[in-house]
């Protein structure tokens, strides 16, 4: 064998163990727009069983298993009892979102804080509280089908919302948006989902 073609096998050999190595992340960031369903489905599958490097600390493509009494939590309790979401319960509770919150999920949900309320004109305000309708299409725009966390968010440009809004996700430096809004908390864990923090709101 000559030198050249045992070059060309070990870059061919390095090849396929990268390939390896990054296919269920390759999978997950292309697979919806590329891939059909059962391609969709093996990648998910492998995201699974696949521990991520130090890269990504804060999730290997997935989110704990809650155990007992925190296995039956619901994202909405995440919310309930802090002073920092009193709008986002307002509105939860005037529009009967609440049902959807607590039902089986998976979901992922944005929750924005009073600050993000606050960037409303006082008649903006006025007129998304006193229109039952339009709190719904709000809150649903803040949803997402499925348990995505922060190191999920960041393989991804966008997300479909329960409201069939496409929402961009974007990455600068250590931050990371969803939509107009700044996320800056991230993978608060209940039993159906996982909430993550942002201070303003996609109307």
């Amino acid at each position: 064998m000559t030198e050249q073609q045992l070059s060309n096998r070990n870059m061919m050999g390095i090849f396929v163990l990268i390939a390896m190595g990054l296919g269920p992340l390759a999978a997950l960031s292309i697979g919806k727009h590329v891939a059909d369903d059962e391609t969709i489905a093996r990648a998910q599958a492998g995201a699974k069983n696949y521990e991520a490097p130090d890269l990504y600390p804060d999730s290997a493509y997935g989110l704990p298993t809650l155990t007992g009494a925190a296995a039956e939590t619901k994202v909405d309790d995440i919310t309930a009892n802090s002073a920092l979401f009193s709008d986002y319960r307002r509105a939860v509770q005037e529009s009967g979102f609440g049902d959807v919150l607590n039902g089986p999920g998976p979901f992922t949900v944005f929750v924005p804080t009073d600050q993000a309320f606050a960037q409303l004109s006082d008649a903006e305000r006025n007129d998304l509280f006193k229109d039952k309708n339009k709190l719904v299409k709000m809150l649903s725009a803040h949803v997402v089908q499925g348990r995505l966390s922060a190191t999920d968010l960041l393989q991804r440009r966008h997300v479909e919302t329960i409201g069939g809004r496409s929402i961009p996700i974007d990455q600068g430096g250590k931050s990371m948006s969803f939509g107009s809004a700044a996320i800056i908390n991230t993978n608060l864990v209940a039993g159906n989902g996982v909430v993550h923090i942002v201070d303003g709101l996609n109307l």
